[in-house]
């Protein structure tokens, strides 16, 4: 599999929120025995020593990268696209474990080798013109915890190419202000529902995480996947895939949120409007 040394947005917001630390203990630590979000969130972490494995050769990092399981019966392009996104930044990943062992050596501390697990899975309709894949990013670099991103990858199998939010829609500012709306909603009700008993108020919920995190904020429109429906040739609709510190705390986990197609099937291209239908599956 080959490298690249661009680290992609994924990675390097994992990177930059996790943080090189250093530890008392040199003993190398699983992500899975590390401290995980809480209960109520979706742990964002895959079981590491799935997959392909991609070890740097010596005890700086190691890194276990997964593909999807169909990624050979994909089309040429669309495998390496993904085999390109999950193989980005392995390099600078593994450059940056050594230099902060190096440091380590020279200031007298212990050094916990760092981590990284990445996780593409197929997520979309198993038949039909969309499709949709998404790759979990799961880092670890001597902290009291590991951190998760996100990166997407929608695919369009007629054109054979990628799709982004505004090749879907006629009006891209409509359909943001739709999403908007819907997206925001639904985090509301699924923060009410994981935050229960912790003594956070409606109120205080919506002005620290909800509104701040879709206002003003165009990116956060393009982490979504194409879902799939009860119909295999049909998309259901879209779902977005938030980090931690995203759009809630680190205890919260990460939150995957679906919007049904009927939310915005009046706005699609027409060239689109025919790939969706059924009944959506949804998170």
């Amino acid at each position: 599999m080959g490298r690249s040394i661009i680290i992609v947005p994924a990675l390097m917001a994992a990177l930059s929120a996790c943080g090189a630390e250093f530890s008392d203990s040199s003993e190398p630590t699983r992500i899975s025995e590390l401290p995980q979000p809480a209960e109520k969130g979706d742990a964002p972490f895959s079981n590491p020593g799935r997959g392909i494995a991609v070890v740097s050769g010596s005890e700086a990092a190691s890194i276990d990268i997964s593909l999807p399981e169909n990624i050979d019966a994909l089309s040429p392009e669309l495998a390496e696209e993904i085999r390109a996104k999950a193989n980005a930044g392995t390099e600078d990943f593994i450059a940056s474990a050594k230099a902060d062992r190096e440091m380590a050596a020279d200031k007298g501390f212990e050094f916990r080798p760092h981590l990284l697990d990445v996780n593409w899975t197929d997520v979309g309709p198993s038949e039909g013109r969309l499709a949709g894949f998404v790759g979990k990013y799961a880092v670890y670099s001597g902290g009291a915890h590991p951190n998760v991103s996100f990166d997407v990858l929608n695919w369009d199998r007629e054109t054979n190419s990628r799709i982004v939010f505004e090749d879907l829609f006629e009006d891209v500012e409509d359909a943001r202000a739709a999403m908007r709306e819907a997206l925001k909603a639904e985090l509301t009700q699924a923060k009410r529902k994981r935050l229960e008993g912790s003594g956070m108020n409606q109120k205080e919920m919506i002005e620290t995480w909800v509104t701040p995190a879709f206002e003003d904020n165009p990116a956060v429109f393009e982490g979504f996947t194409i879902a799939p429906s009860s119909e295999p040739a049909k998309a259901g609709g879209l779902v977005y895939h938030f980090a931690p510190y995203e759009v809630g705390a680190y205890a919260e986990g990460v939150y995957q949120l679906g919007i049904a197609y009927e939310t915005f099937e009046g706005l699609l291209k027409s060239d689109y409007a025919d790939s969706f239908g059924g009944q959506p599956i949804l998170p």
